[in-house]
């Protein structure tokens, strides 16, 4: 499908999911060959002595990281790719050309047999559980499940605006230069952790969910309070479906949590177990990890009976990042300066401006605010008063972005464009958000400097 009509097809699955709600049997859009690869078809027989005698194989090419065509996404790490949000136009991210973010090399089915469809298992079981299961993919699979839309995005998307905006170093604020493109927006098809809850039974005085990996590194768990978990218990659940279509290796085959709204490490990836405790766990990943770390966040409270999965007491430092909030970007590539590194294939040299022509012009962009959903999006140009921009529908309520315009009469000469995003509840994106050493949800006003000329 030319990338013409597939941009089509994007708008009217999104007006018909508008009018009509989603349905699985609509799902195919935006998903390429290219993104699943074919099957090797090898015909068997008898070998043969020319076969034989044969040379050896060449050996196999080195293991890549990151398994998909990753040449519409952002090259910034060895098992990282941005979205080249700077592209994007359709309302639904194509699997080709959304973010990944694995702290370690993509899992495969010849490393680890167990996700393979028919070896997979998810052991669902603790001290808070009734009745402990293990499912199978099967399993799962004949289980009632739900479709949704939403966006899922990095807790470090946005890190650049701490450098170039703040003028911060790489000392004070670490992490990768996701720019403005580890986000994206998919249907997402999974169990509720409702049917997960109904089938195990819970018991009274369950304080955490533990989300295990199991098959990537020996540290990937995602605790949740179960309080949130419940809130979400509808929203949120065991996912086998991308787009209409099996996960990928890349993004968590095959089966992952997806959190709508959250950041995108509790949706974790390759999931083999969900654990519900009477204790509140501690792990990499809301300590030493996806946490606020700075002077304006204060430590959370531990107790000496909580439980600690390969970290310490000491290494609580800050709160674990949750919702994240609104934030929007035009369709333009931020210029980088001062950043410690400049990703591999980023369309501008360190310093280089992007130019528009001059005259007409309509600024396109995202925004989305996944608590409360977008309630309108406004643009100024060099400092002048904020405008109101158009929203494109559809605005599918507040899991999902929405597109927006704006017009604008370009003269010669360089500019500073931004734009900011106001929710449901009136949060409206500030001008700067305090220092963490993680880089982690800076939803500050964006500047995007341009040329015209």
């Amino acid at each position: 499908m030319s990338e013409r009509k597939q941009r089509e097809e994007a708008d009217r699955l999104a007006t018909d999911i508008l009018k009509n709600g989603s349905n699985t049997q609509r799902r195919n859009l935006f998903v390429s060959a290219a993104a699943f690869g074919a099957s090797a078809i090898v015909a068997g027989g008898a070998t043969s002595a020319s076969a034989q005698t044969a040379p050896a194989a060449a050996p196999p090419p080195p293991r890549r990281p990151v398994l998909k065509d990753d040449s519409r996404v952002l090259n910034i790490g060895a098992t990282v790719r941005s979205g080249n949000y700077w592209d994007f136009k359709t309302f639904m991210t194509p699997v080709e050309e959304f973010y990944v973010r694995n702290h370690y090399a993509t899992p495969t089915v010849e490393q680890r047999p167990i996700l393979a469809r028919e070896n997979w298992k998810l052991r669902i079981h603790g001290t808070s559980v009734e009745r402990p299961v293990e499912l199978s993919y099967n399993d799962l699979l004949g289980m009632r499940s739900r479709t949704i839309i939403a966006t899922m995005e990095c807790h470090g998307n946005g890190r650049t605006l701490f450098w170039e905006q703040d003028g911060l170093s790489g000392q004070q604020v670490a992490g990768g230069n996701w720019v403005m493109g580890a986000v994206g927006q998919a249907e997402w098809q999974y169990v509720p952790m409702s049917e997960i809850f109904a089938r195990v039974g819970i018991k009274p005085g369950a304080r955490t969910v533990m989300f295990w990996s199991g098959v990537d590194g020996n540290d990937m768990g995602r605790p949740m309070p179960y309080t949130d978990v419940v809130s979400l218990q509808h929203d949120m659940g065991v996912c086998f479906a991308m787009n209409g279509n099996p996960l990928i290796p890349d993004h968590g085959a095959p089966v992952r949590m997806v959190v709508p709204g959250w950041g995108g490490t509790a949706s974790i990836k390759w999931l083999t177990e969900i654990r519900v405790s009477d204790r509140r766990i501690w792990s990499r990943l809301n300590t030493r990890g996806e946490c606020y770390i700075g002077p304006s966040y204060a430590r959370p409270e531990f107790a000496a009976d909580d439980e600690f999965v390969g970290v310490t007491a000491d290494d609580i430092k800050g709160p674990m990042v949750t919702w994240m909030p609104p934030k929007s970007f035009i369709t333009v590539p931020l210029v980088l300066e001062r950043s410690p590194s400049l990703p591999a294939n980023y369309p501008l040299q360190r310093g280089q401006v992007p130019r528009l022509s001059p005259g007409q012009q309509e600024l396109t962009g995202y925004a989305w605010a996944p608590q409360h959903g977008v309630r309108s999006v406004e643009v100024r140009i060099d400092g002048d008063a904020w405008q109101q921009a158009a929203i494109r529908p559809p605005n599918l309520g507040k899991y999902t972005w929405v597109r927006f315009t704006a017009p604008w009469n370009a003269p010669a000469g360089q500019h500073v464009i931004e734009t900011r995003t106001t929710d449901n509840s009136g949060t409206t994106q500030p001008a700067t958000v305090p220092l963490n050493s993680l880089g982690m949800a800076n939803w500050a006003i964006p500047k995007f400097r341009v040329e015209v000329a």
